[in-house]
């Protein structure tokens, strides 16, 4: 089975790195500290490229596929954006296209900017003052958007013929029905994830 930790892509501008560097370390420890995972911790990387004389020579093919992949293994994004630009919007936007819950946070007003008009069910904009604040809203964006790691139990009403489907497989197979159910939902999953 997959990793049952929650899985968090995380994704800043570089453009004043220094300044937002201990706010995106804030998120970094966030997330560690409510029990989840970076997809990929590139914080330190990146303070080591802008560190080179020629960090201008940047691969952005290879910047962009790693944020997607990253995007696509994640099950939550949090995108600081206080000096949004072009790529973190975009990132915003897949995220929320691949149905990922995702936090926008900004140090300074989003009215006005495109970010405000960034709506739905999988985007959550936030503006934050200071490090405390920034750190309680990402606590409870990851809590409230976590999947428990223990098995989850609902109810489900079925017609007829599904349950007489469930009924005579689980006869065939000596499986119970919610075993045929998993499976068959666990089926389908793995065949969305190879196309």
């Amino acid at each position: 089975m997959a990793n049952s930790t929650t899985q968090i892509h995380v994704t800043g501008s570089t453009s004043n790195f220094d300044q937002d560097r201990p706010f995106l370390q804030v998120i970094f420890d966030a997330v560690y500290a409510n029990k989840a995972e970076p997809v990929h911790d590139w914080l330190s990387a990146a303070a080591n490229r802008l560190k080179q004389p020629h960090h201008e020579n940047t691969d952005w093919k290879a910047l962009l596929d790693s944020n997607l992949n990253s995007i696509k293994k994640s099950d939550l994004v949090i995108v600081e954006a206080t000096q949004l630009n072009f790529g973190q919007g975009f990132l915003a936007y897949t995220a929320s296209q691949y149905k990922k819950p995702t936090l926008v946070l900004s140090r300074t007003p989003t009215t006005n900017r495109f970010v405000s008009g960034a709506q739905g069910k999988y985007i959550t904009v936030k503006e934050y003052a200071n490090e405390d604040e920034l750190r309680l809203i990402v606590g409870k964006f990851i809590k409230q958007n976590s999947i428990p790691e223990k098995d989850l139990r609902f109810n489900m009403v079925l017609d007829r013929p599904i349950y007489r489907y469930l009924r005579d497989t689980s006869y065939e197979t000596g499986k119970n029905k919610s075993q045929i159910v998993r499976e068959l939902l666990e089926n389908d999953l793995k065949r969305r994830n190879t196309r």
